[in-house]
């Protein structure tokens, strides 16, 4: 089915930044014009979907899951930060906060330094959400296409066989897009479905698998039946890969690696491609589990996701030369954990190319050393940080 959509724009902030960020606004007098197909969700589509996501058509979404939208914080130090409700769909809000701080601190050309962007108005925030969701998409969809999954408040189908029906896909309604401006419009005009709607981290969920197609993120796993949600409900490195890259690769080295499986068979693992906008840096490196390459170590903005503990968050900075490899020197960096019941900002100070490190961390005992610390030794190694007036979180 094809739906034309005509868009009018809601009352504008006047604020300088605002309207930086609203290139992909419309305006009243030109009633831009959306042609785009629209399915309503099918039961084979809906099996698929939840087999790739939690692994069988009988599995349903948790509470966690089903509960949590992609709202905003109301503490006035924290107005740019996603509140995660309970423990699961961490990797989804770190991956799209991050995506967000990106849009926020470095692709509006107001008159606010980059720390003064982190006290954005309601209206630009949600706009921040918009380009980000819109951006995510279009990334898993090649630059070509993407996807948006929309619930529509009915039923479209009515579950037989193997389906367990719990009132989640059986809603959902497909619109496909071809060029990112109708895109953002899209995304812009059903924004509250994601920020304010209960099913909002679902929805994006679905939208980027849509977008990148059910194939061709089985075909981006090193095992094909690898869930994108994996045990007590955490997202899995695949489909935090997806959000942020764009692939649903299972690995966070550069490129590929091929191993030798014996009997002369090799043995196919999948990483990442190219340098990425947003980074990663994992606790796993610092316990010698996985190599976190330098295309996400090294990101192009100085924004990195951060796994430790099963648990997802963000460490940012609000310099962009942050992001290369070979900084010396001090500087800050700001971490925000959406779980964590956050009310202040936490701002580090990092110390790197000193020779303090042995007076700093050398002979502490390692369960009194952060693991946030040991992340970010795995990019700078023996920096220093200072955590100045917030308690350090172990």
């Amino acid at each position: 089915m094809t739906w034309t959509m005509y868009f009018v724009a809601d009352d504008i902030d006047d604020d300088e930044e605002l309207r930086e960020l609203s290139r992909v606004s419309c305006h009243s007098s030109s009633l831009p014009q959306i042609t785009s197909d629209s399915q309503p969700m099918d039961q084979h589509t809906a099996i698929a979907l939840k087999e790739l996501i939690l692994g069988s058509s009988t599995s349903c979404f948790s509470a966690e899951w089903r509960s949590q939208s992609l709202t905003f914080s109301d503490a006035p130090d924290l107005r740019y930060g996603l509140v995660q409700k309970k423990g699961g769909p961490c990797g989804v809000l770190a991956s799209v906060q991050a995506c967000i701080l990106q849009k926020l601190l470095f692709e509006g050309t107001g008159s606010d330094a980059g720390h003064q962007r982190l006290r954005p108005s309601g209206a630009v925030r949600t706009k921040c959400l918009t380009l980000a969701t819109a951006e995510i998409l279009w990334r898993a969809g090649e630059g070509k296409k993407a996807t948006i999954a929309i619930t529509s408040g009915r039923n479209h189908f009515t579950p037989t066989g193997h389906h367990r029906s719990e009132g989640v896909l059986e809603k959902i309604t497909c619109i496909d897009v071809d060029n990112l401006k109708d895109l953002q419009l899209l995304v812009e005009q059903h924004i509250q479905q994601f920020e304010s709607g209960a099913l909002g981290c679902i929805l994006l969920t679905i939208s980027a698998i849509l977008s990148r197609s059910i194939d061709r993120v089985r075909e981006d796993m090193d095992v094909p039946n690898t869930t994108l949600i994996g045990a007590h409900g955490y997202c899995t490195q695949e489909l935090v890969n997806l959000l942020l890259c764009g692939q649903a690769v299972s690995n966070v080295f550069n490129n590929n690696m091929e191993l030798d499986s014996g009997n002369g068979n090799l043995t196919l693992l999948k990483g990442i491609r190219g340098r990425s906008d947003i980074g990663l840096l994992s606790l796993f490196e610092h316990y010698n589990i996985c190599k976190v390459g330098s295309n996400l170590k090294t990101p192009k903005f100085p924004i990195w996701v951060v796994c430790s503990e099963s648990h997802f968050s963000v460490l940012f900075g609000v310099q962009e030369l942050l992001s290369d490899q070979c900084v010396i020197g001090e500087f800050d960096l700001y971490y925000y954990d959406g779980l964590a019941n956050q009310q202040e900002e936490i701002c580090l100070t990092v110390f790197v190319g000193t020779s303090g490190i042995s007076a700093g961390c050398q002979g502490m005992d390692t369960d009194l050393i952060p693991p946030l610390e040991h992340c970010i030794r795995t990019k700078w190694k023996d920096a220093i940080v200072n955590w100045n007036d917030t308690e350090p979180i172990l």
